[in-house]
């Protein structure tokens, strides 16, 4: 396949959107070159030594999560002794508004050799010419991705393109389990009663959370139900009547939930039990620290949150609320008499590293991004530095007691390595597991051995016209939704689900439905062929 186009690079954001910042001409993109012969007999000595010759390449990398990329990263340092390829950042330690450096740098059109993107940016600026596709590097000199790829054809269909081409290589995540329900379970027991199966005894014990004084401070001061998400923490809630607040596919048919007859079901019965008490009276206003709050206050009873940080205050607070049990427990039946969690952790995040058009060496940056998907690179990306933060017990990673028994999140002393920091590498839930408590350990297993995850609704990719389609019709929606499903939970309107209806409607979301469909069913194809 041969390239003859004019190279352009637009600016990402609405100030510099359309505007032509930097072009350059190619006629025959580098990912097409064949391996030098040294190269090759390179290979078969030392798989790990990407490049013959020492190679500094500098990279654009950082996140809010893991931060800005430092040079002097220990497992980086390492790589680089291991690999031949020495990786400089370029983001100051000062950013903060990444989307903003983003921009900025492709409007320079002076483009690092290795750039961290969104999936989008990647899709959309790669085609216009300032990303190299990755397919023939893969297949050619990437034997750990090729192979990966070709075991995980949904992460495949993520980094690439409506055309197949492959843009970025993807940070993976890996385990199932990523949200589940919670109840204060010395509560239950302070009033006799039993974990919750039903959506009726789901109510009942609500009921009596808010009215029997299970804290036992003679003040009506409980609360049932609580998030600190304001947008989607009434999503486990909903799927008790079958309701879901975006796109869901079922024996391959693409519904949007709000469209659906469910969602006005599960909207009515979310403002009756609003109105009773039975949810957080705060819950659009409370904010990200809800249950820090509710729980140090021993006045929160029932969240749908994460697993691994939701057990977590069992051990906060035992020693500052007596008796205090906040116990994962498995969905109630919905009203059709299934238990399902509505929530599956997402494989392929929706971010990872490519390579820009003006990088040097293609081939040993391929060969190194292969490097973290050998055992002993994705061991290193997900632990950290063997002998520091762990070592090898019965052949198994084991962190040290410096993450385990450090003052700060044992994630945020990895993280120090440069480990887990937000580049493309597959991901290890053992990493995670160690500093799981036993507690949000059962629930995890609970829920995987009964099988209650429901599918993801799988990443899709769009045509250039239904990308722009998308992009005019969906924020009017997103914004009618978000409000009258606000006003409809707080009794500021009633229910009328076949008025929402009718308006979702004359905003185009049967056309969104459409275009959802066309582009899951050519999924399906892709992973058919696969």
């Amino acid at each position: 396949m041969k390239l003859k186009k004019i190279v352009c690079v637009l600016a990402a954001t609405t100030l510099l959107a359309g505007a032509l910042v930097g072009c350059s001409s190619s006629s025959s993109p580098k990912e097409e070159a064949a391996a030098p012969a040294e190269t090759a007999v390179q290979d078969s000595q030392n798989p790990n030594l990407a490049s013959e010759k020492p190679l500094k390449l500098k990279v654009h990398l950082g996140t809010k999560e893991s931060g800005v990329f430092k040079n002097d990263w220990p497992i980086f340092v390492k790589a680089a002794e291991m690999t031949n390829v020495t990786l400089e950042g370029t983001l100051p330690s000062t950013v903060s508004d990444f989307t903003e450096t983003f921009s900025v740098v492709m409007a320079s059109g002076q483009l690092p050799d290795i750039m961290q993107a969104l999936s989008n940016d990647f899709l959309k600026f790669g085609p216009e010419g300032a990303f190299l596709p990755l397919n023939n590097l893969i297949d050619m000199h990437a034997p750990n991705l090729k192979k990966f790829f070709e075991d995980n054809p949904d992460v495949r269909s993520a980094a690439s393109d409506i055309e197949g081409k492959i843009w970025f290589i993807p940070f993976i995540q890996d385990g199932e389990a990523e949200k589940g329900w919670f109840i204060r379970k010395d509560w239950l027991e302070n009033l006799g009663l039993d974990e919750p199966k039903t959506v009726d005894e789901l109510h009942n014990v609500l009921t009596a959370f808010v009215n029997n004084d299970p804290n036992g401070n003679n003040k009506k001061d409980e609360i049932g139900f609580f998030h600190r998400n304001t947008s989607l923490g009434i999503e486990g809630l909903m799927a008790l009547w079958n309701g879901y607040p975006g796109y869901r596919a079922f024996d391959g048919k693409v519904i949007y939930g709000p469209l659906e007859n469910e969602y006005g079901v599960a909207m009515e019965n979310l403002a009756q039990w609003y109105k009773e008490g039975l949810i957080d009276k705060e819950i659009f206003t409370r904010g990200g620290k809800a249950r820090d709050i509710l729980l140090a206050d021993n006045v929160g009873g029932l969240t749908h949150d994460f697993f691994a940080s939701t057990g977590n205050y069992n051990e906060q607070l035992e020693s500052k609320i007596s008796g205090f049990q906040f116990n994962p427990m498995l969905p109630p039946a919905d009203v059709d008499g299934n238990v399902k969690e509505p929530s599956k952790r997402d494989r392929a995040r929706n971010f990872g590293w490519g390579i820009s058009h003006s990088n040097p060496d293609p081939i040993a940056t391929i060969k190194y991004f292969d490097f973290w998907f050998s055992e002993e690179g994705r061991r290193m990306a997900n632990f950290g530095m063997e002998g520091d933060t762990y070592t090898m017990v019965d052949g198994k990673p084991i962190f040290t007691d410096k993450v385990m028994k450090s003052d700060k999140a044992p994630v945020d002393v990895i993280r120090e390595t440069g480990a887990q920091s937000s580049f493309g590498f597959q991901q290890d839930y053992f990493y995670e597991e160690q500093w799981t408590l036993p507690l949000a350990k059962e629930g995890i297993n609970a829920y995987k051995e009964k099988q209650v995850f429901m599918d993801k609704y799988p990443v899709l990719k769009f045509t250039t016209e239904e990308q722009r389609e998308i992009q005019k019709i969906s924020p009017k929606i997103d914004t009618y939704i978000a409000e009258t499903t606000q006003q409809w939970i707080l009794g500021a309107k009633p229910v009328d689900h076949a008025a929402f209806v009718k308006e979702l409607e004359k905003l185009d979301a049967r056309r969104l439905v459409e275009i959802n469909q066309a582009a899951y069913d050519r999924y399906v194809t892709e992973l058919e062929e696969k």
